[in-house]
């Protein structure tokens, strides 16, 4: 996502229609979201190219038939996490914590007495939005999650209140390093989704990922070690409609004396794992794979 532009942008119905929206119960957001796919997906055919074909590279020994119905299945979901995360705008905390479970909240709370500050990494899958709120809402940890501004501006306004509801401290991708320090002093959980395509001026990490050379946001291991902190994986699975399960998984703990680009293979290598476990809840309505390796080579 870049980052906001001009006013000139802005679409000032669009921010007064997504908040009335989230009055309607979530059963008839989802029904909403069947519709729209219906239409979307089958008779305007939006975007399924680039799924299906994201698909198919990412599994070549599958069948057409089931890339299709994959193809089909994973852009309902995304459809789904769309007007969940509308619904996000009202979501109490108790009926949040009734949608997602965390199943080992231990696990950080315990690295944050020994560390004070965990970098928890996770990936477009599932509803990553919800995941977010609900490990501020939940873990009983300050929580700063790195984010870059949408370029529309009465959308960003409407994401970063949302974002904020349960006590998260926003800090923008942009000027992170002086925020991500002076939260650090205080002690928390910093929280990052690493798995969308770099800016074309920002470093990047090179993995296979995928059957393909992807580039990757460096932000993960280069912020795990200069903070001293541990890497820890946000593992999030669908557990029905409208229902996940988020489980933390420990990857690398200071001191760090591996290779650099050791932490990034680690968090890579759980998201393909991830990716594969569940494809139906990946993000693939996304043209992740714009940037060739041999160009910046």
């Amino acid at each position: 996502m870049s980052e906001a532009k001009s006013s000139s942008d802005s679409r000032p119905w669009l921010p007064p229609v997504l908040r009335l929206l989230s009055l309607a119960p979530l059963a008839f957001l989802h029904l909403v979201a069947d519709v729209l796919f219906l239409v979307l997906y089958y008779l305007l055919g939006f975007q399924r190219a680039l799924v299906v074909d994201n698909i198919a590279k990412a599994f070549p020994a599958t069948p057409p038939r089931a890339v299709r119905r994959l193809a089909a299945r994973s852009y309902r979901n995304a459809l789904h996490v769309l007007f969940e995360t509308v619904s996000a705008q009202r979501l109490s905390q108790a009926q949040l914590a009734q949608r997602v479970t965390i199943e080992n909240p231990q696990l950080v709370t315990g690295l944050l007495q020994r560390y004070t500050t965990v970098v928890a990494v996770a990936a477009h899958q599932g509803n990553w939005e919800w995941l977010q709120l609900a490990c501020a809402a939940q873990l009983g940890a300050p929580l700063a999650a790195l984010y870059k501004p949408v370029n529309i501006a009465g959308i960003d306004t409407l994401l970063h209140r949302m974002r904020s509801r349960f006590g998260s401290r926003l800090v923008a991708s942009q000027s992170a390093l002086p925020g991500l320090l002076a939260f650090a002093r205080e002690g928390g959980v910093i929280a990052l989704v690493a798995d969308q395509g770099p800016q074309p001026d920002e470093d990047k990490y090179w993995s296979r990922f995928l059957e393909r050379d992807t580039a990757f946001f460096t932000g993960p291991e280069k912020i795990a070690r200069l903070l001293r902190a541990p890497l820890v994986f946000v593992a999030m699975q669908r557990s029905g409609r409208g229902r996940y399960r988020i489980r933390f998984e420990t990857l690398a703990e200071p001191p760090y004396t591996q290779q650099e680009g050791e932490l990034m293979q680690a968090y890579i290598s759980r998201v393909e794992q991830q990716v594969r476990e569940a494809p139906e809840d990946w993000l693939w309505v996304y043209k992740r794979w714009k940037y060739r390796k041999s160009v910046y080579e």
